[in-house]
């Protein structure tokens, strides 16, 4: 069998998988085609953010993708505009991040941002759209409701955003805010 090694965590990976299934990092690079809106949109204060962590709220996702851990956490920056955009709402992170990074990323989101994660889910060896989904169905709705109205994805994944829009809720790039 062949196997794809994880650049961040080093685990091994079929050489199928388009995103590490311990850590969800992009194993495989692919061109989005990013149609960046001139005007950007506003982000209503009534909305449940769901907000992804990697290549949304970490500004610098690309240049940290394969630092080891803990320098990957250690050296993220983030998108301090959408935080400002989002600091009002409810923001519920749910992330391809390993749960074993979960109380070291959150308190270096604390102590870099003005933004209070009010929950957030974490990956136990599942890609990235199958874990969001799970978490969704797990555990956002029944906390919150299935009214997709309520709920806005701000999510870097194309294949995630598909995944979201498939229970009618609208998920978006960050670029279409920032």
């Amino acid at each position: 069998m062949t196997y794809r090694i994880c650049p961040t965590c080093d685990t091994k990976n079929d050489i199928l998988e388009k995103y590490c299934l311990h850590c969800g990092q992009k194993l495989i690079e692919e061109d989005e085609e990013e149609n960046v809106l001139e005007k950007k949109l506003e982000i209503p204060k009534d909305k449940i953010i769901l907000l992804d962590l990697n290549y949304t709220l970490i500004s610098n996702s690309w240049k940290i993708k394969d630092d080891k851990y803990p320098y990957k956490i250690l050296n993220r920056q983030y998108e301090l505009e959408l935080v400002e955009k989002i600091k009002d709402n409810q923001v519920i992170l749910i992330t391809a991040t390993p749960y074993d990074k979960s109380f070291d990323s959150l308190k270096h989101i604390e102590e870099n941002t003005d933004l209070k994660i009010e929950e957030s889910y974490w990956n136990f060896n599942k890609s990235p759209p199958e874990l969001k989904e799970y978490w969704l169905k797990k555990a956002v709705f029944p906390s919150h409701g299935e009214d997709p109205s309520k709920y806005l994805a701000i999510e870097s994944n194309k294949d995630t955003r598909a995944m979201y829009a498939k229970y009618g809720i609208e998920a978006r790039p960050k670029w279409d805010f920032i």
